[in-house]
């Protein structure tokens, strides 16, 4: 199977920002038919493998025993990645290869423990209104970018790497908005096990289950800190399953994101070669659009929260009525 790995992906293809090989979605929706085709082949064979070379095989009880959980079927998991950003015939055609190749049952590569939460590159939220005054702090940041004066070509770079930043602190931002979460609200870590394909399809031995409990959250705190945060669809799930409330629409970062993928990836320039021009306009707007965002989500996560405490309130008063109760009798 080694030679299913050889691939002619360009560079710009890989996003970077996951310590598991990923697939770029916006160079993926511009590429041609058969690099689309290779690109979900490597994003698959990347996660999953023949069982046979990961998995025990016990005839007596019927076959392969997905101890490292599964089994893993193409289908599901091409479509769960790519449907919506490559074409379904496209996806069948990788999925009948990687079924004729091997079956619809796949077991998980075992890369070690990689939600493993490295606390030199983690994030530390005291506050839930932390992320939202930080994200503040770093947008008057890139304000002052702008007010920087030289050269034509080193002010039309501070805004290229301006308009950048913007998008990196929005991400951060929704990081930081979910760690503290994930730290503070067992429930909001219960949904992420529990409604999570990576986290409640994983298996285990029953010796691992306590072992497993107690770094829970740190395994999810890990898993939050691989997310590649500018997968807008992506997020817009994990804030609804795991937070409970309706995320704000990401439509308004749809193009910057990929304008931003082009300052980065390739130098300023477009996929045609011409240079991004920017204005201090745009900028701005695009600053504003992530203040009114997250101006929305604080305030579905106040009336979250509050709920939250007002619930926990009224539960000591339940268990004080029984107390009292209890001494009356």
């Amino acid at each position: 199977m080694d030679e299913w790995f050889v691939t002619n992906l360009p560079d710009e293809a890989v996003d970077n920002s996951s310590r598991l090989m990923d697939i770029d979605e916006v160079w993926l929706q511009k590429a041609s038919p058969s690099l689309k085709r290779q690109a979900m082949k490597a994003w698959f064979l990347a996660r999953y493998c023949d069982p046979a070379e990961e998995t025990p095989y016990i005839s007596a009880e019927g076959g392969y025993i997905f101890v490292h959980g599964g089994p893993y079927h193409p289908k599901d998991e091409l479509d769960q990645r790519f449907s919506g950003i490559v074409d379904e015939e496209l996806i069948s055609d990788v999925v009948d290869e990687l079924q004729s190749n091997v079956g619809d049952d796949w077991a998980p590569v075992q890369w070690g423990d990689d939600d493993d939460y490295d606390e030199e590159f983690g994030v530390n939220v005291a506050n839930p209104k932390d992320p939202a005054n930080v994200l503040e702090r770093r947008l008057q940041e890139i304000s002052e970018v702008l007010t920087l004066t030289g050269s034509e070509a080193a002010v039309a770079l501070a805004k290229k790497l301006a308009y950048s930043n913007v998008i990196t602190a929005f991400e951060s931002y929704l990081w930081e908005t979910m760690t503290y979460a994930v730290e503070n609200d067992d429930r909001v870590l219960k949904n992420i096990v529990t409604r999570f394909p990576h986290f409640k399809d994983q298996g285990m031995k029953l010796g691992q289950i306590y072992d497993k409990f107690d770094s829970l959250r740190g395994l999810v705190k890990g898993y939050l800190q691989d997310t590649v945060w500018h997968k807008w669809d992506s997020v817009t799930m994990l804030i609804a399953h795991a937070l409970e409330i309706k995320a704000p629409s990401f439509d308004a970062f749809i193009e910057p994101t990929i304008k931003r993928h082009d300052i980065i990836h390739r130098s300023g320039n477009s996929k045609d070669g011409e240079p991004i021009e920017l204005g201090e306009f745009e900028i701005q707007e695009l600053m504003d659009a992530v203040r009114d965002f997250a101006m929305e989500l604080e305030g579905h996560l106040f009336e979250r929260y509050t709920q939250k405490i007002h619930a926990e309130i009224a539960a000591e008063f339940e268990k004080l009525d029984e107390m009292l109760g209890d001494k009356a009798a």
